[in-house]
């Protein structure tokens, strides 16, 4: 699982990791992270969808063979979080919306094969939601 927090950019750390076969846990946990350790999660795109309501939209992307489980948040301009958390398929994208968004985001996911260890494998994750 990786942290990252954006504002129009993506900051990530490149890490080695194991095969997707190799990580993979009782629980079907894994490290969420691509055969060379990039990240599964990616940010596909962060958008205005109005300046005059301040909805910001922020699209995530599965970039990896396998299940991932993924928490998002966007920041109001009050400073409050609006988050949100979801499975995403090999593949897919999932996308999150805010409105009053100051335009500042922060996600972090795992890998978890079946839906229903998400809550499991994301408690194996130090800090998962801080």
């Amino acid at each position: 699982m990786r942290k990252v927090i954006g504002l129009g950019i993506l900051l990530c750390t490149q890490l080695a990791a194991a095969d997707y076969s190799s990580s993979v846990d009782s629980d079907t946990c894994w490290d969420g992270l691509t055969n060379t350790g990039g990240p599964c999660m990616v940010v596909a795109d962060a958008k205005w969808s109005s300046h005059t309501d301040g909805k910001f939209i922020v699209s995530y992307r599965n970039v990896c063979s396998h299940r991932i489980y993924a928490r998002f948040c966007n920041e109001r301009k009050s400073g409050s979080a609006d988050c949100g958390a979801s499975g995403i398929a090999p593949g897919g994208t999932k996308g999150w919306s805010t409105y009053k968004a100051s335009g500042q985001y922060s996600y972090e996911w795992t890998g978890v094969t079946k839906a229903s260890k998400d809550w499991v494998c994301s408690g194996k994750v130090n800090g998962w939601g801080d």
